[in-house]
């Protein structure tokens, strides 16, 4: 019974439909509705020809039930719908949550999560690549995820502050290089063997490289306070034939250029190499321009003076060493390097052997 209601509001319908489809104010709906009788004539057929269910027939029939509510009435704004022409190209949407292709470029988007908690069921067989050390092997996501946090429990609610183990170590190794600087303060092993005389670095006059006085160890020195524009600036050729008689057997002629006397040394260290290359061949080792004045000598004149109670007077100034580090002898500007004193007093100590203290 319910089935016979059923089809007298379907046909109902449609007639209420055909009749507003054949309003002759709407003339542009008879192609509509001659599609829609055609389409009546062929479910009845079917209807009566095939064994469908009533039901099947009602879903048939309902996408006939047309309503003009929703198209404009303005014949100034033209028809609604799309025109005959280009109805051919429109095809049904499918509902977007019953496609399973589009089910399956959602789904992944749709399982994620942002709550931490969620991933406790989820598994992997090889965890993400990690800073904290190798992957773990059978376990959770959320075990590695936790992993962080359980290293540094404070890394979350403070990012920007260290961890306590870095603050740890850097406490440690400064506690322990304050505990071993007096051990780092004592010399070198080759330094203690030095005499204390030698113990001095200066820069070398040509290139400025940094050279402990130590390289002269074991060896009798001559050490001059020399100057380019001096009475005694020939003396450059004596000392540097005089460094080259001896060399050999362990002399070395030291000089230090000095402004102090006469304002006679006013080049630079640049210049001052040169003139000594170029016009006298200067070869022994030589330092850069510094002071050997009482007041503001350098290191090495200060110890020279002390040692030996004598002091420069003037451009090159002479004192001797031996190979022990000991100042013995001093010699005025006007003795000359060929001078038979100053000579024998060179010889006899190359003559003598270095009493070492190893």
């Amino acid at each position: 019974m319910n089935i016979v209601r059923s089809w007298f509001r379907r046909v109902a319908g449609a007639t209420q439909a055909l009749a507003r489809a054949f309003d002759p104010k709407q003339p542009r709906r008879w192609l509509r509705a001659a599609t829609a009788v055609v389409i009546i004539v062929v479910l009845v057929g079917a209807a009566a020809t095939w064994r469908f269910s009533a039901d099947a027939l009602m879903d048939a029939a309902r996408s006939l039930a047309y309503d003009s509510s929703d198209v404009a009435q303005d014949d100034g704004a033209g028809d609604a719908s799309a025109s005959s022409a280009d109805a051919e190209r429109y095809l049904p949407v499918p509902a977007p949550l019953d496609d399973e292709r589009v089910l399956a470029a959602v789904g992944p988007i749709a399982n994620l999560s942002c709550k931490k908690a969620d991933y406790a069921a989820q598994t992997t067989a090889s965890p993400p690549a990690s800073d904290l050390g190798p992957p773990l092997a059978d376990t959770t996501t959320t075990d590695w995820m936790d992993r962080s946090v359980t290293a540094s429990p404070d890394a979350l609610s403070a990012p920007l502050s260290s961890p306590r183990f870095d603050v740890d170590d850097l406490m440690t190794r400064n506690l322990l290089a304050a505990g071993l600087s007096p051990i780092a303060a004592l010399p070198a092993p080759d330094a203690v063997d030095c005499p204390a005389l030698l113990r001095h670095t200066f820069n070398k006059l040509q290139t400025g490289e940094p050279q402990s006085l130590c390289q002269f160890q074991g060896k009798v020195l001559l050490i001059v306070n020399t100057a380019s524009y001096c009475a005694y600036t020939k003396q450059y050729e004596g000392l540097e034939a005089m460094y080259r008689k001896y060399r050999d057997r362990g002399f070395v002629v030291v000089g230090f250029p000095s402004n102090d006397f006469g304002k006679q040394e006013p080049g630079s260290n640049q210049e001052i190499a040169e003139f000594c290359r170029t016009t006298y061949g200067v070869q022994f080792p030589m330092f850069e321009k510094s002071s050997v004045a009482k007041l503001t000598a350098n290191p090495l004149y200060v110890d020279l003076a002390a040692k030996t109670g004598a002091t420069p007077k003037w451009n090159f100034h002479k004192y001797v060493v031996d190979r022990n580090g000991t100042p013995i002898a001093s010699f005025a500007s006007d003795v000359t390097p060929d001078s038979p004193k100053l000579v024998e007093l060179i010889e006899r100590l190359l003559a003598e052997k270095y009493a070492s203290k190893g």
